[in-house]
């Protein structure tokens, strides 16, 4: 029909919907559901005209357009306390209203009818809240705003909309549907140069540097005026059981388990991301964000409370690692920029936040789940900073002063904490099986990525496995002759796609049971993960 009108003398293109909203806006009660059905048939109408159509048609038009849908937005049913609400419309009901949002903004006049962003804003943050919304449907909408609209107010209209969804969710403010949060994560994150793993939600995303070529959002901008709410959704125990409970199940390709995990670690890469750029020389960011990790507890400090802060603590070291080295893992060479949100100086202070760990365990372990977990933590952290810095090492041409740097620093890591675990694992025969399996799994995964330094540790920790009474089970003794038989693959290119692979594969595992434990502190059950 558009295309039957393009020349057509007696009645343009645009004539049709003008009498129609005409029409429409003289009535005093429309249907919502009547309203949604007919605007979608606006929008593939829309869909068929030319961008570059006649300036004065869409000046005429607009108005009325922005009159209906401030009708509509009355229609609408109000905000759902339940994901089944029998009132809200279909899950993707509003997605050409934001097909009608595209073809709009793309129109030679919308810079003269400003008003109309204001329901389109409201329709945004309704569709984030109550339907589906394409991840790019949104990166287009945002684009397009920021591009078409003249002042700088109104280019980051829907920016900031997305944003404040998405902080409102993380804050548990809101609730979203689950595809939804996996979306606005990726949409920041896409904006600041990171990427979330590919998964049934987002799949084949383009490299971030290539959507940066083609979309500019302002998200990243945007979203760092909200970064020390995004640190207390990566550091609060509670966040995951919470997204949990508040789990829609509206798609069967999600899970109610893995869910949180996913959100947390693409929060972490984005604090990753932006503490990074912000470090410079002195690390300013790192010292603004994260003041406590250059002032660990003193041994003569490590009360109840001081322990368990610094379990805190180390989990939200160890959440920030995951998202650095997931941005590597997923990036590669491809990356615009180092990662490297920790500095290496940091290494001491996070030797100091492990030992307080390895020290007060024996005494503080039967406090709560949350303290018996902390020996997890501790060794996941240990793991994580391992990878972290032979990351760096990789980085670096041999014989480099920084390679050697990066290498010195591993070695003064493991240096200085393998005199408290060989400690813990005298002090009873209990904590000695329990410390041999975090220590043999540690051994496993750094075996899994092809670390460098394990060879170089094994003498110096085979005899911390055998220390309390020269004695260690006989499983244990076959994992443990698995780690000394292991032989590191050649360096060929498709030895190092493998892996490459497996770096990534173990990364998603660890975020899994660092998710899992989390949740189960948080339900506060007697569960041990190893």
């Amino acid at each position: 029909m558009a295309t039957a009108l393009a020349d057509f003398a007696e009645l343009n293109q645009m004539q049709p919907l003008m009498i129609l909203f005409e029409e429409l806006n003289e009535r005093k009660h429309v249907a919502g559901d009547m309203l949604l059905h007919m605007l979608g048939n606006v929008a593939t109408y829309l869909e068929g005209l030319s961008p570059e159509g006649n300036a004065l048609l869409w000046t005429a038009f607009l108005p009325q357009l922005d009159a209906l849908l401030r009708k509509l937005l009355l229609a609408l049913p109000p905000g759902a306390t339940s994901a089944n609400n029998a009132n809200l419309p279909p899950a993707n009901a509003l997605g050409p209203l934001l097909r009608l949002m595209l073809c709009v903004l793309k129109a030679p006049t919308i810079n003269t009818c400003k008003s109309i962003l204001d329901p389109f804003s409201k329709i945004l943050s309704y569709a984030i809240q109550h339907s589906l919304v394409q991840y790019q449907q949104l990166l287009e909408l945002c684009h397009l705003c920021n591009r078409n609209m003249s002042r700088e107010r109104d280019k980051m209209v829907f920016t900031r909309t997305t944003v404040f969804e998405l902080v409102q969710a993380l804050k548990f403010k809101s609730v979203i549907p689950d595809e939804n949060l996996l979306v606005l994560v990726q949409f920041v994150l896409q904006d600041a140069g990171g990427l979330l793993c590919p998964n049934v939600i987002i799949e084949d995303i383009p490299f971030p540097q290539d959507l940066q070529n083609a979309y500019n959002t302002c998200a990243s901008e945007s979203m760092r005026q909200n970064l020390n709410e995004a640190l207390e959704f990566v550091a609060d125990v509670h966040a995951l059981i919470r997204i949990k409970s508040n789990f829609h199940g509206t798609a069967s390709r999600l899970n109610e388990e893995t869910l949180g995990g996913q959100v947390k670690a693409g929060i972490a890469q984005y604090l990753a991301l932006e503490i990074t750029k912000g470090n410079g020389r002195d690390n300013r960011a790192i010292g603004k964000y994260l003041p406590w990790l250059y002032h660990p507890p003193s041994s003569m400090q490590q009360g109840p409370k001081e322990f368990i802060d610094c379990v805190a603590h180390i989990r939200l070291l160890s959440w920030l690692l995951v998202g650095a080295l997931m941005h590597s893992a997923l990036l590669g060479n491809s990356a615009n920029f180092v990662c490297q949100p920790i500095p290496l100086e940091a290494n001491g202070h996070i030797v100091d936040h492990i030992q307080v760990i390895l020290a007060g365990f024996a005494e503080q372990s039967k406090a709560s789940v949350l303290h018996m977990s902390s020996l997890f933590h501790a060794f996941i952290l240990c793991q994580l900073w391992t990878m972290y810095c032979e990351h760096m090492v990789s980085l670096n041409p041999p014989g480099s002063e920084q390679n050697q740097l990066c290498t010195l620093t591993l070695t003064d890591f493991w240096i200085k904490v393998t005199p408290g675990i060989l400690q813990l694992v005298c002090h009873s025969k209990v904590l000695a099986e329990m410390v041999s399996l975090h220590f043999l799994s540690l051994m496993e995964a750094l075996l899994e990525c092809n670390s460098t330094i394990l060879a170089r540790l094994l003498p110096m920790w085979t005899p911390v496995l055998y220390s309390y009474q020269g004695h260690l089970p006989s499983q244990l003794k076959v994992r443990l002759q698995a780690c000394l038989d292991w032989l590191p693959p050649l360096q060929t290119r498709e030895e190092a796609a493998f892996i490459s692979s497996n770096f990534l594969k173990w990364l998603q595992r660890l975020q899994f049971k660092m998710g899992q434990i989390e949740l189960q502190s948080s339900a506060a059950t007697q569960f041990y993960s190893v």
